[in-house]
Order: C-alpha cells, then structure tokens, then sequence
C-alpha cells in the first residue's frame, strides 16, 4: 500500500520531484519506492525522462488499482469512525454549484427528518467530482454532461466502479433584459439576437452557446464571463447582455425574461454512485429521494 500510494502521488504530481514535496519524501526515495514496486511487478511502471515521468499501461493499472483500494479504505475508516463513537449516519455529496438549491436541498431534507445523518457538500463540477468519488471523498455526486442521454465513456475510467442514475433532462433558455425589444416573445430565434452583447458562462454552457450560434450563423460578441449564474442573471437585468442559462438556474426576477428556444439545447443531469462492498445507508435514501425531486422538476 505504501509503494501504492507513492505511485499514485508519482502520477498525480508528473514528477519525482513533485511526489515528493506531495508525500514529504526526497526525490530519491520517491523512485527507490517505484522501482521496488516495478521489481515486484516484473514491469516498467514509469517511463523517466527529463521532462519528467510518464506512467505506462501496467503503471496506469496499477494506480487505478490504488485508487480504488485507497477509496475502500476511506469508506471502511468513515464506518470505523460511526461505529466507535456510535454518531450518526454520515454522507458526503459532491454536486454543481446550480443543482444545490432546486435539487440537492429539498432531496437532502427528508434524511434528517426525525433523526441526525451528517451531511457535508461539496461543490464541483463533473471533472473533479468524478475524482472525488475515485478517490473516497464523496458517496454520491451530482452531474451533468451534454449530447447523449448516456454519461460519457471515459465518466467509468475517472471514477472508479460505479452506477450512473439519469435525472433531469434540463433545457437551456435564453435570459434577456426585461426592456429588450423581442422580451415579448415566447419563442426565440437566436438568430435575432447575433447583434447584441452575450455573458458567457465557462466550459461546457460557453460551448453550447458557441456551438448555437455558429449553427445561426454568428460570433457572439461576450462582454463578460462568470460561473455564477445568479450573477449572470443580475448582468442581464442591469443590461449588460444577454444570456443561456440551464432551467435549474433559471432567475425569478422582474427585470429579466426568459425565452424559449427551439429546439432546446440541453444538458442531462444525473447521479454516479460508486460500488463498494460498504456503503453508507444514506445513499440510497438520497438517490430515491434526488428522483423523486427531478420528477417534480420535470412536471
């Protein structure tokens, strides 16, 4: 497990050298611990150049090995901890930041109805919470993604064994300033509005706004970038531009409207818990109680 470790800190940091500021080790030591581990494997795990290290396959396996090892273990000690102390349930959600308020909370809400769960939430997008589950830091994390109902293929890779439950299937809107000329409109064409000023959002949203809009025959002109859709909207309301924002961040405001397209642009929104021999008994009321909350969404 040691050596283990010191793989997986190899591969994360790209670099002995970094491994070992990481693990509070000499440089030396770092590659004295994966060359005992290439020798018990009969294998090279670590191509060394100067520019660094890279992992090769068997490396790879291995510290995919570690982590999922490395997660049990995490999961076994949290179960320790209850037990010994006899506390309460806990749970650990990793979520987006727009899926907290309408979807996380009120599915959270029936867990501590007559009794103590302790929860913690964490906020992160798809990429790092993925990691966390990997790695035994979250019990269920809350996703998106876009394209295809089904998650993406390399979503198994990045955390480890697990399920992907589907959601929401949440529709993008067009948010435009109360006094803007096509406010009244229900329906929007987004070609109309390739002259005005656009707030983006970043990664995933930026890119279906990018990708709409090429489709419409346009660049959007973006004045502003935020990942705070609650900003984004107050933007659109003083009159900086205009915006797309997810329904689940969608804005009760009176100085804004919200157009629909179409057809719609969506993201999926779904849960990934992973498969563990223990699993804290929470999980499964919160999934059940997620579905039932994406439901009332969705009617």
């Amino acid at each position: 497990m040691q050596r283990l470790a010191v793989l997986r800190e190899v591969a994360r940091a790209g670099s002995f050298a970094g491994a070992a500021v990481a693990l509070h080790h000499t440089p030396s030591a770092v590659s004295q611990q994966v060359a005992a581990l290439e020798r018990g494997a009969g294998l090279v795990l670590v191509e060394r150049s100067t520019r660094g290290v890279r992992l090769t396959e068997a490396g790879r396996l291995l510290v995919a090995t570690a982590d999922a090892v490395h997660a049990e273990l995490a999961a076994a000690e949290r179960h320790l901890i209850e037990l010994r102390e006899d506390g309460p349930p806990t749970l650990t959600v990793v979520t987006f930041p727009s899926a907290g308020e309408p979807l996380l909370a009120p599915a959270l809400s029936p867990l501590t109805a007559g009794r103590h769960v302790d929860i913690t939430v964490i906020e992160a997008e798809p990429d790092d919470a993925l990691t966390a589950v990997r790695e035994g830091r979250a019990d269920l994390a809350l996703l998106y993604h876009f394209h295809l109902p089904e998650p993406p293929r390399g979503w198994a890779a990045a955390a480890g064994p697990g399920a992907y439950t589907p959601l929401l299937t949440e529709p993008f809107r067009l948010v435009v300033p109360a006094t803007h000329p096509l406010a009244g409109r229900p329906t929007a064409d987004l070609a109309d509005f390739a002259g005005d000023r656009w707030i983006h959002g970043w990664g995933g949203p930026a890119e279906v706004v990018d990708a709409l809009a090429a489709l419409a025959g346009f660049r959007p002109q973006v004045v502003c970038r935020s990942s705070d859709y609650r900003f984004m909207s107050a933007l659109v309301g003083a009159g900086v531009g205009v915006t797309l924002l997810p329904a689940l961040a969608l804005p009760e405001r009176d100085d804004v409207r919200v157009l629909h397209l179409d057809p719609p642009p969506t993201r999926f929104v779904g849960a990934w818990v992973p498969d563990r021999p223990w699993r804290s008994p929470a999980v499964a009321q919160v999934l059940d109680s997620l579905r039932r909350r994406a439901a009332e969404l969705a009617g």
